[in-house]
């Protein structure tokens, strides 16, 4: 079910009032959510070592440290009439525990020097913090599901990465295809997840390998007043190994992205940037087959675009203000929001 996500923001990340009609989004970092999530061709925030590597390479030394709540499924119990206890789905949005560690921490630092710029990167991000209400499907000829058992799931990596700058002109020299970025970076993927019911309480903890890959061209530059970059960004998928097989109790991998983006720049007199991006999330391959003969549905793919813009304003010769507003179109895992996917023999139920 595609929606659309409205942020506006003065330095920090606003949750968005519908921010709970949706699946978990990825995006880590206030300036990424704030301009909607297009941001694949910066090229000056240290949160480039997660989402494109190449756009750390002519970055100065820099850290990060990004906090954020996630959008959460659980099970509720209510009292009922009497003595009955009503079940349900309900969405919140939560920290994760221990709140100290942060949803990103990186830093940026820069190797080359004016004739070449190369840099080394390290991350910690946790772009996925899953908490699922489910059913477990026993008859699957029953018009509904009634949540009987709960999903809690945590995805992160840890992430070194370098990059390196070619330039195809020489600075301040204005023209087409000003300079080349590459960029790459080895993955530790770290999972945590527990599975409960009624009667079973199940944690497994386990670490697995992945990588990021990316690039960054200088379209054009007038290096007065225009400057067009183009980004590319592939992340691996992590598979882990569980010590309970996702087919008999419910877990998930990490999804594959490929990000592709584009930024304008407005520099003497206008300082405004411009960003457009589309999003590929490969869900499809992170959850099981359905068990069951039934037509049930499975996870889908997701196809995400942002727009967004950010001006600076300098209130003196050492503060700036950056306002930043996005627009996102946002593509759910799953085709109908009245009959969700199921994985192995579990049905989400969530409340959309």
């Amino acid at each position: 079910m595609s929606r659309v996500l409205f942020v506006l923001t003065f330095g920090f990340g606003l949750l968005s009032p519908f921010s709970g009609l949706f699946a978990q989004d990825q995006q880590l970092g206030s300036r990424t959510k704030a301009m909607g999530g297009s941001y694949t061709a910066f090229e000056d925030d240290p949160v480039s070592v997660w989402l494109n590597p190449a756009g750390i390479a002519a970055q100065p030394d820099q850290v990060s440290v990004a906090y954020q709540t996630y959008v959460a499924y659980p099970i509720s119990n209510d009292r009922g009439p009497g003595d009955t206890i009503i079940t349900s789905e309900k969405t919140e949005t939560i920290l994760v525990d221990p709140v100290i560690i942060p949803s990103y921490l990186g830093a940026v630092f820069q190797l080359g020097d004016e004739e070449t710029s190369m840099a080394i990167g390290a991350c910690f991000a946790r772009p996925y913090h899953l908490n699922y209400a489910m059913a477990k499907v026993t008859d699957p000829t029953l018009p509904s599901f009634s949540p009987d058992s709960s999903v809690e799931q945590s995805l992160s990596r840890i992430r070194v990465a370098f990059a390196y700058d070619f330039r195809l002109r020489e600075g301040g020299e204005e023209g087409w295809l000003s300079h080349v970025s590459i960029g790459g970076g080895v993955d530790l993927g770290f999972m945590r997840w527990r599975y409960k019911s009624t009667d079973q309480d199940t944690t497994d903890t386990t670490t697995s390998l992945g990588c990021g890959l990316g690039a960054l061209v200088g379209v054009y530059d007038n290096t007065k007043s225009v400057r067009v970059n183009f980004g590319l960004a592939y992340q691996s998928g992590v598979k882990y190994d569980f010590d309970i097989a996702p087919d008999i109790l419910p877990a998930f991998d990490m999804p594959q992205q490929i990000n592709v983006g584009l930024t304008f720049f407005l520099l003497e007199g206008t300082p405004l940037r411009a960003t457009v991006d589309f999003q590929w999330i490969d869900w499809s391959e992170t959850a099981e087959k359905p068990a069951f003969a039934k037509s049930f549905p499975e996870f889908e793919d997701a196809l995400n675009f942002s727009l967004g813009i950010e001006y600076r304003f300098s209130l003196s010769e050492s503060i700036n203000l950056y306002p930043r507003l996005g627009y996102r179109y946002f593509d759910a895992p799953w085709d109908n929001e009245n009959d969700l996917p199921v994985t192995g023999a579990y049905k989400l139920v969530l409340d959309t």
